[in-house]
């Protein structure tokens, strides 16, 4: 196929395994112009996102996650967080947060709209990327203040979802699609 956005969601697939390689400042710079093209319902752009490098800060995160999991989830749940050693991040060297303001009933399509757009981006970029939603269950723990304090997130702001974005260290085909979840309604 001839068509560069297509190919581009053609080929995408979640990454769950990332190299040490960081991403340059030209890189993270794109990524931000990609999130902020993002369109939001009556062009609101209520959401924030938050670039996180800091590795202590994306550990303690996770920490923060599977302490959770350690006292409200299920033994499945529980036993696949052990499995994978806590890892909910996969060691990107990138985490982008996005919040938004509670107050805006879009907020969360919003959101969503944000990170696909960062995930073609970054395909497109030669990066590789997982949307990760797992973060928030830290916001419902002990740590949940400091965390919201560390990054700075307004008070009039929640944890909506995320993206990790990298360079990838493992292969992974795109997910087989299922056409009978398509229904045309036609005249």
């Amino acid at each position: 196929m001839e068509n560069e956005v297509l190919n581009t969601i053609f080929s995408r697939s979640s990454i769950r395994a990332y190299t040490d390689e960081q991403l340059t400042d030209d890189e993270m710079a794109t990524l931000a112009d990609a999130a902020l093209a993002s369109p939001t319902a009556m062009n609101r752009q209520d959401q924030r996102y938050f670039f996180i490098t800091d590795k202590s800060f994306i550990t303690e995160w996770e920490e923060a996650v599977g302490a959770v999991i350690e006292k409200t989830g299920t033994e499945e749940f529980k036993s696949r967080m052990r499995d994978r050693k806590g890892k909910v991040f996969y060691n990107a060297p990138l985490f982008v947060a996005v919040t938004v303001n509670k107050s805006n009933p879009y907020a969360m399509t919003d959101a969503g709209i944000a990170v696909e757009n960062l995930a073609l981006a970054a395909k497109s970029m030669g990066l590789d990327s997982v949307i990760i939603a797992m973060p928030g269950m830290a916001f419902s723990g002990e740590k949940a203040g400091y965390i919201r304090d560390r990054m700075g997130m307004p008070d009039s702001h929640e944890f909506a979802i995320g993206i990790a974005i990298g360079h990838a260290d493992m292969d992974k085909s795109p997910h087989d699609t299922n056409s009978t979840h398509v229904i045309y309604i036609k005249d």
